[in-house]
């Protein structure tokens, strides 16, 4: 993965701001290797997580993150849609 597209925020921190339709930013845990090794799927989805409806704080990708079926596996996220309840979205 290109990682001159993200902010790094600390030494295993990488954020990437909201843009377009993003409601939130992305966020990676990683080191540098593994963020360099990571598929740019892994990216896509996470960027198409940030911008689901109700998602609160950031769309999260740990260090084993892969891409999976539409939703990176090792990616977090939740989303609030009531002001009442909390549903997590994937773990």
């Amino acid at each position: 993965m290109d990682i001159s597209r993200f902010t790094r925020q600390s030494e295993f921190a990488w954020r990437i701001e909201p843009a377009g339709k993003m409601r939130a930013p992305v966020v990676i845990y990683a080191s540098e290797e593994l963020i360099r090794d990571m598929d740019d799927k892994v990216l896509e989805q996470a960027v198409n997580v940030a911008a689901l409806p109700g998602i609160k704080k950031a769309s999260f990708a740990m260090p084993d993150a892969h891409w999976g079926y539409g939703f990176p596996v090792g990616g977090v996220a939740h989303s609030m849609r009531t002001k009442t309840a909390l549903c997590p979205r994937a773990v």
